[in-house]
């Protein structure tokens, strides 16, 4: 609707609008619905957004924010090249999955937030256990931002509310499920993992993870991102179950461009017949006073007008001419 630079690829266009169709930010017919209004607020992407906001309704965002913030920032582990200290920094790495359960690469991040954050001297805690502290000082920032943000948004009388029976660890991944379900894999053969977007693409469980080379134990994942190298490898994964994405993954599916696009399309012409019409308008203003203009000109320049013109100049004339008289006879 307006002219870009740059203009995106019409791919990338249609990707993003199925992305926000898939977190409800928008309809079937591609306006934009509530939930959508509210995720515009937030600094992330469409569905990191709409899992924290789904741990606001059930009221423990409280596990959801440190994580979206970590997820909002650079890798904070630091992998050092010289052998020696990469062991070093791996067992340190172990220590704190060990520490969030060794099965959730999300539930991790966690700890490393809250554990440095409680620290009394958190740079010197990074340094230990081989963490990134600019980037950890950046994400207790964005925590910040976007606990107010939250704050606000549940203020609202008419702000979604839930309720769930079961343990924290449980309620977390749901939360993540209902952000990353088109981030679903299943296990297939030995250590692979396809994808569940209608690809069924391969992936393989990225090295840094907590649960690389436990794949045999896992049936369903859901993952942050993925990396090619090598392979196609899911980086920051979490196990999941069937039963809790069973009612997402129809909407991967259900993806119809042309429909989403209707919006954009209307706005668009109706755009372009509000420029034309006003275009039309100054046109027909501009014509309008060209005729007034011309008009007038007509009737000052006929035979009447002249004559007219003539007889008060000739009148005035004679007026001057007169005053001028009795003026001389007076001073006489």
């Amino acid at each position: 609707r307006f002219p870009y630079l740059d203009p995106p690829n019409e791919r990338l266009i249609l990707e993003a609008l199925k992305q926000l169709y898939q977190c409800d930010a928008i309809d079937r017919s591609g306006h934009v619905t509530r939930l959508g209004l509210s995720m515009v607020e937030f600094p992330l992407p469409p569905h990191l957004t709409c899992a924290v906001i789904k741990a606001a309704s059930l009221d423990c965002e409280d596990l959801l924010l440190p994580i979206a913030a970590m997820l909002s920032v650079e890798n904070v582990f630091i992998r050092p090249v010289d052998p020696e200290y990469q062991k070093e920094a791996e067992q340190r790495h172990r220590e704190l999955a060990a520490k969030a359960g060794g099965f959730n690469d999300f539930a991790t991040l966690a700890v490393i937030f809250e554990q440095c954050k409680s620290s009394g001297a958190p740079a010197s805690w990074c340094q230990k256990h081989w963490i990134h502290w600019r980037c950890l000082f950046s994400a207790f920032r964005v925590e910040a931002q976007l606990r107010e943000l939250i704050r606000k948004l549940k203020q609202q009388s008419d702000f979604p509310r839930e309720t769930f029976e079961g343990p924290k660890h449980e309620v977390l991944r749901r939360c993540l499920c209902a952000g990353y379900f088109k981030n679903v894999a299943r296990r297939s053969v030995g250590r692979t993992f396809c994808t569940m977007d209608g690809r069924g693409s391969p992936v393989h469980i990225h090295p840094s993870s907590a649960l690389h080379e436990q794949e045999t134990k896992l049936e369903w994942i859901i993952f942050h991102e993925v990396l090619v190298t090598t392979k196609v490898y899911a980086r920051i994964v979490c196990p999941i179950r069937y039963e809790w994405v069973r009612d997402l993954l129809p909407k991967l599916h259900e993806f119809n461009a042309h429909d989403l696009s209707s919006v954009a399309r209307r706005e668009v012409r109706e755009d372009a017949r509000r420029r034309w019409t006003n275009k039309e308008n100054v046109k027909h203003l501009k014509d309008g006073i060209s005729k007034e203009v011309l008009k007038k000109m007509q009737r000052r320049n006929d035979d009447k007008s002249i004559s007219d013109a003539r007889a008060r100049f000739l009148e005035r004339k004679q007026q001057r001419s007169q005053d001028h008289s009795d003026t001389r006879k007076e001073t006489g």
